[in-house]
Parts: C-alpha cells; structure tokens; sequence
C-alpha cells in the first residue's frame, strides 16, 4: 500500500513527498564546502614550491655573478638585481627577498676566497591581501662559490 504525502514513511521517517528536491541542494552545498579548502590547500601548496624554486634560484644567480665579477669589480647591487630578478620569474616582489652575501676573505673576489651567498624568502599566504603579515614559509637558500680561484 503506497504512502501519501500526508502518512509518515516507513519507521515514522518522512513520506516521499517531504524528501523531494534536496539532494541538488545538498550536492552543491557540500560540493562547495569540500572543494574550497582543497583548492585554496592547492593554490598554498603551489605558493611554496614556486617560493622553493625561487629562493634556489635567487641563490645560484647570485652566486654567479659573484663568479663573474673581476677582482675588485664586485658590487652588492648586482649581485642584489641578480637574485630579485630570478625571485620576481616566480612571482615574488624584492620586498619578500633577503640576499646576503659571506666571504672568507675580505674581497670575496681574490685568488682563493670562498663566497657563499645566502637567500631568504618569505612566502605570503595566496589571496590574502598585502597588508596582512601572513606567512606560509620563510624559505633559505644558500650557494657557495670560490671565484678567483687564479687570480
């Protein structure tokens, strides 16, 4: 015997005409609720590793240039516009970007000096705006050259 709207269902549940019409609603809700964090965890995740390869980079451009310079020649805004420019290739400001540069000497340029050129990089939580100080990672990078090997 079919139940009416009026009856209860089956073990007092509703009857089928108060059961209509929800499930879109709640695919869609739930849908909503549960892919929004996975994307926004995606997004962060990819905010990392672009942080990741940028603080590298910005480390081995450094160290680079230092490699290049002529004795004497070596000048911080160079080695600073080397590493800002592989950062700024992964879409990171020169603000987020720290470059410091060690010598075993004091040249860094000499026949025998040992340079190493740290980098640190704050990465920003995606979709957040740039007034906020929110951090996902502060990421370091260091890469070590020995440029005057000869002199």
């Amino acid at each position: 015997m079919p139940c009416s709207a009026a009856e209860p269902g089956p073990a007092g549940g509703p009857g089928p005409a108060e059961d209509e019409g929800s499930a879109v609603v709640e695919f869609v809700a739930l849908g909503t609720l549960l892919l929004v964090p996975v994307v926004y965890f995606v997004l962060t995740v990819a905010q990392v590793q672009a942080g990741a390869f940028a603080v590298v980079a910005a480390a081995q451009q450094g160290s680079q240039v230092l490699a290049g310079a002529e004795p004497g020649e070596l000048a911080a805004a160079d080695l600073s516009a080397a590493a800002q420019l592989a950062a700024a290739d992964q879409g990171f400001g020169p603000e987020q970007l720290a470059v410091r540069l060690e010598c075993s000497d004091g040249s860094c340029t000499g026949p025998g000096a040992v340079a190493t050129v740290h980098t640190t990089l704050e990465v920003p939580l995606p979709l957040v705006p740039g007034f906020t100080d929110l951090e996902v990672a502060v990421l370091t990078s260091s890469a070590t050259v020995v440029p005057g090997r000869y002199g």
